[in-house]
């Protein structure tokens, strides 16, 4: 089971549970090859890891180990009570071209040594092969995915199809159709260690549009930390690096930079525990196995700590500054990153329509983010008396100076007032709410309205000519909360069913009484609702319940089964909106 916590852009902070077990998303699987441990399983704790990914196959063919399995268990034989996954051979089949096992069998071998999610038998298709023989390939592992979910365990759908984009989105399509925990992108190592990001951005995007939001994304063979950011902002939850051994068996160094030699360098410009105690030379001058242990430690700590530098940057809403700034590492990545433009009607879809963090210019290509479109398309047709010129949007209503994201932009062009009417209160809110609600909306919903200023001055609270607050102006954002009074006027202002979420008459009660709403009891919605806006509760009889702040987007309330859909404000019976000035 998954669940969404927070996102920003198509990344997402997430919760996976299998069995008893849970981890947090993004994170990143270890791999341990079990006839080479570098780093014990049992330590991998200290580095922040909670899934560990080993090979079934290597296990299957080893004999002395597939007995310990059999006897003990997986989580026994490695030593690990974390989540394990398991590859199944596929990556070998990749290399070597074939292996002697079938997909049933192996499917029943990590059945039967207890692996937390297996995978079955796919095909990995070379990104260079043709169109038809990533076709028979892909026909192939569906018909290997539709013979593993007959077996009772937590599975990978791996979606293949080689680059041909149409082969990956029907890939997803019918992969979102079978019962899969995860579903994997295969086949892109050759692209990663190739450097065609390009061609990566273009398969992880088509996946993602054409698969169920409510699966985690496993992006293959992905761990080095120059391109997490960028993954993780492209939609992908999970990560699996043996990348953090193999760099230190040739003496290379992780940074979410790229990557350094350690026989070219002097200083060591990291703080985890490893560059805390060595110098450069000193790690150097190590026996070969303990420097390939201190390498491999050091890429792990700096690989986890590129993952909590991401979460938090999806927390406070700055995931796109975070990307901006580490494509400019590798020009390949930059224009990896440009891609993007041609996805903003998906992208869009999922982006938060406020976030926490002001909204920073990092060069040209931010203004290739979802906001920055949507943001000109909201503000055409406002009828403001009074303009300025805006870095990112051009020319924006100054009643909007200080609502997100103009007010909260941290590099403007010096302001040109066109103009010469002076604004008053009025116009201010009617204009806010125009933009947050739709045109026309403002002049109705506050057409007796009392301004009331905080102590800073600002705008802060609206109340009806009776003394009745209407709605709260927020410091943070400068967006309207709406009180149950301002809702009930919303909903007759803007029609059925937009603006709204229509839950089931299960669900009123409680939500009556302001509790939140859950996923499963969302029967309809305005499917042009975007993240983090206040929406309208009600029934199937537009009877308003409450209104709140929607969590998810339309497509991943409809794909959840469980997770919080609005977090409710105001209960329409458990309410303050009848406080009076």
């Amino acid at each position: 089971m998954f669940e969404i916590k927070s996102k920003d852009g198509l990344g997402r902070i997430g919760k996976l549970t299998i069995g008893k077990k849970s981890i947090e998303t993004p994170t990143l699987m270890p791999v341990i090859n079990p006839n080479k441990i570098v780093i014990a399983p049992k330590d991998m704790y200290d580095y922040g890891a909670e899934i560990i990914i080993t090979n079934s196959y290597i296990i299957y063919r080893t004999n002395k180990l597939k007995e310990i399995a059999l006897e003990k268990g997986i989580h026994k034989m490695l030593d690990f009570n974390g989540v394990i996954e398991t590859d199944s051979g596929s990556f070998q089949m990749a290399a070597y071209g074939d292996i002697e096992i079938e997909n049933k069998e192996i499917l029943q071998f990590q059945k039967d040594i207890g692996v937390d999610i297996g995978t079955f038998l796919d095909i990995p298709t070379h990104p260079d092969e043709s169109h038809n023989k990533a076709q028979s390939d892909l026909e192939t592992t569906l018909e290997r995915a539709r013979e593993a979910v007959n077996f009772d365990l937590n599975l990978n759908g791996t979606i293949q199809g080689g680059t041909h984009l149409d082969l990956r989105r029907k890939s997803a399509e019918e992969m979102s159709n079978l019962p899969f925990t995860v579903n994997p992108i295969g086949g892109v190592v050759p692209l990663m260690m190739e450097y065609r990001f390009s061609e990566l951005v273009d398969i992880i995007l088509s996946v993602k549009a054409n698969l169920s939001p409510a699966r985690p994304v496993h992006l293959f063979g992905a761990g080095h930390p120059m391109l997490l950011s960028l993954s993780v902002l492209l939609g992908c939850d999970l990560f699996d690096s043996a990348a953090y051994v193999l760099y230190a068996q040739d003496l290379r160094y992780l940074t979410p930079y790229g990557t350094k030699k350690l026989n070219e360098m002097k200083y060591l410009p990291c703080t985890c525990p490893v560059c805390r105690k060595y110098t450069a030379q000193e790690l150097i001058n190590e026996k070969e196995e303990k420097r390939l242990e201190l390498l491999s430690s050091h890429n792990l700590y700096a690989t986890f700590e590129e993952l909590k530098l991401i979460k938090e940057s999806i927390h406070e809403g700055t995931l796109f500054e975070l990307v901006e700034t580490r494509i400019r590492s590798h020009p390949r990545l930059l224009l990896a990153y440009r891609k993007i433009k041609d996805y903003y009607t998906l992208l869009e879809e999922f982006d938060p329509i406020t976030k926490r963090s002001a909204l920073f210019y990092t060069g040209e290509e931010s203004n290739l983010r979802p906001i920055v479109k949507r943001t000109k398309d909201r503000i055409k047709g406002l009828n403001s008396k009074k303009y300025e010129d805006h870095l990112f949007f051009g020319k924006f209503p100054k009643e909007l100076e200080f609502t997100y994201p103009f007010g909260q932009c941290e590099m403007e062009e010096e302001r040109r007032e066109k103009g010469d009417s002076e604004l008053t209160d009025e116009d201010t809110i009617r204009i806010i709410a125009d933009y947050q609600f739709g045109t026309g909306v403002g002049e109705k919903l506050f057409k007796d309205a009392v301004v009331k200023r905080s102590k800073t001055k600002m705008i802060r609270y609206i109340y009806n000519e009776n003394g009745l607050m209407l709605a709260t102006l927020r410091a943070r954002d400068g967006l309207f909360t709406p009180n149950i009074e301002g809702s009930k006027r919303l909903k007759e202002i803007i029609p059925f069913p937009r603006y709204r979420i229509i839950v089931d008459e299960e669900a009123a009660p409680f939500i009556k009484e302001g509790a939140n709403v859950f996923t499963k009891f969302v029967i309809d919605m305005d499917k042009n609702l975007r993240p983090y806006e206040e929406v309208l509760i009600v029934n199937s009889k537009d009877d308003l319940l409450g209104t709140g702040t929607l969590m998810l987007s339309p497509r991943e309330i409809r794909a959840f089964e469980r997770g919080m859909a609005v977090r409710t404000r105001w209960g329409i019976e458990k309410n303050n909106s009848t406080q009076e000035y």
